[in-house]
């Protein structure tokens, strides 16, 4: 039995102990506090839309406001004023190599991309300050490109506001932007077509054969790009020679033939690859409705 002139020597050392206790338990309690927190949605969803055009990629980072039953130009984004083009943060756009938009000339690397929308005409702005924060920081001494582009009736309504890259060929694109039902195209292009033209040209100049592959690439530029089809022919030859059994390449040869206008050779060509895809346990049937589309056109 404890006496009771003890009790408070005995009380006093675990009162003075509990602080020690009850201490290191509050850090650990606000963590786990802050661990729970809660992220919600945004309103307007980021996107980042990445394209190559010829061997040009491009990228352009931003966010996507919705229209919900709002007037959006001339209303939610006012005619004249600049707009950031999107919603949360300043628009950026990328190119790993130099591009022509709009008819102007942009050098490789990033930008802010800034836009002053008006009923009948739209500035695009590319400027070279992409670290900016917001519309209050620009300066326009900082321009890379200034271009303008027409405003179209768009036949859908869009309701998220979206930049998107369309009609995607060779080493040209349509840069787009669309909300509500507006929609403003911008004409993006490279010059990787000319690049390549002229390492191919110095290939034909140096008389060397180009590899198998090599060589059915080439063809396939020259037809794409409509160049030298008599070029392009003696290089599907080429590839041929070593691969006799690639259908695709079979096909490749008779768009050429039928592009220099001879049909025969075209028909026969396709018929080639119709029987070389035929052997297939699981013939691959778009391919073969292809190859009947140029001997169908050929007679």
């Amino acid at each position: 039995m404890i006496q009771s002139s003890r009790l408070p020597s005995l009380l006093l050392p675990a009162l003075f102990a509990l602080p020690f206790f009850a201490g290191p338990l509050l850090p650990g309690s606000l963590r786990a506090a802050e661990e729970k927190k809660i992220e919600f949605p945004a309103a307007s969803q980021h996107a980042v839309v990445k394209q190559r055009v010829g061997l040009t990629d491009v990228e352009v980072d931003y966010s996507r406001p919705n229209k919900n039953d709002r007037e959006i130009f001339g209303g939610l984004v006012p005619y004249g004023k600049l707009w950031r083009t999107g919603a949360n943060a300043v628009t950026k756009i990328k190119f790993s190599k130099a591009v022509t938009l709009g008819g102007k000339e942009i050098p490789a690397g990033e930008y802010a991309l800034f836009t002053i929308p008006t009923a009948n005409e739209w500035t695009i702005i590319v400027s070279k300050d992409a670290k900016m924060q917001s519309t209050a920081d620009y300066k326009q001494e900082n321009d890379a490109a200034r271009l303008t582009a027409k405003p179209e009736p768009n036949p859908v309504t869009i309701e998220t506001f979206t930049i998107a890259l369309a009609d995607v060929k060779g080493a040209s694109a349509t840069l787009n932007f669309l909300w509500d039902k507006t929609r403003v195209p911008v004409k993006l292009t490279t010059d990787d077509v000319e690049q390549v033209s002229k390492q191919l040209d110095a290939a034909v100049s140096a008389t060397t054969p180009l590899d198998p592959r090599t060589a059915y690439q080439a063809a396939a530029f020259y037809y794409d790009n409509n160049k030298d089809m008599t070029q392009a022919a003696k290089w599907i030859d080429q590839a041929l020679d070593k691969n006799p059994d690639a259908y695709f390449m079979h096909y490749k040869k008779a768009q050429i033939q039928a592009k220099l206008g001879n049909k025969k050779e075209a028909t026969a060509s396709a018929q080639k690859t119709i029987d070389i895809l035929k052997k297939d346990k699981a013939p691959d049937e778009s391919a073969i409705k292809n190859a009947q589309q140029i001997i169908d056109s050929s007679k």
